[in-house]
């Protein structure tokens, strides 16, 4: 026997078990349009909007109380005195705390929607498993495709066709829509359940600064 085909037999011998139990069957799930399409990400998007529209208008109030404080110390105060001093004071508090305000309270809505979208990353992997064992698939590849319109910049173009995972694939072979028809089944039927992030009013709002001390009268 020669040692090209006692290598060949060898090959067989190894490949053969494995293929009696039949051929790998891969199907693919477009996420984008999975997520896209599922309810729930409609409905932490509106979440998460009204709580930025919170914030803002928290950011804004607090922007024009320290605006008007301004304006009060420039008319009724004259500079170099005590009460000029201690009002000016305060006023650096009170800016003090609006960027505290914006820090930490941004940092909790980037917190909240990150664990949000791992939430629905979950879902989507659970139903793409469901799903593929219902089919009898053994392997589920990402699959996404091109956005329709073409980006202005060619980096963004090469950028768009390097992350496509499959090139092709027949349609019968898609799960994307199976997937999204159990998500938003589920979604649909599960009890509501408290929402990604847990920011009420009261934490919403900031503290009262200390009012300023009337200005004394000469």
């Amino acid at each position: 026997m020669t040692r090209r085909l006692f290598y060949a037999v060898a090959l067989v011998l190894a490949v053969g078990p494995r293929l009696t139990h039949g051929a790998t069957k891969v199907a693919v799930v477009n996420v984008a349009a999975v997520s896209e399409k599922y309810a729930k990400t409609a409905d932490l998007e509106a979440q998460f909007d009204a709580v930025r529209r919170k914030l803002n208008q928290e950011r804004d109030a607090m922007k024009e109380k320290i605006e008007k404080a301004n304006r009060s110390l420039q008319e009724e105060l004259k500079p170099g005195t005590d009460e000029f001093r201690a009002r000016r004071k305060q006023i650096a508090l009170m800016e003090a705390e609006l960027q505290w305000f914006v820090e930490s309270e941004g940092q909790k809505v980037e917190k909240g929607l990150a664990e949000s979208l791992r939430s629905i990353f979950g879902d989507i992997q659970s139903a793409v498993r469901e799903v593929a064992q219902e089919k009898g698939v053994d392997v589920v590849l990402a699959a996404d495709q091109l956005p329709a319109d073409t980006p202005d910049q060619p980096t963004q173009v090469r950028q768009h066709i390097l992350l496509q995972k499959v090139l092709f694939w027949n349609p019968s072979v898609d799960l994307t829509e199976d997937v999204i028809t159990k998500l938003n089944a589920r979604y649909k039927a599960a009890t509501p359940a408290a929402g990604p992030i847990t920011i009420d009013s009261a934490q919403l709002k900031p503290k009262e600064p200390a009012q300023p001390a009337p200005p004394k009268k000469p």
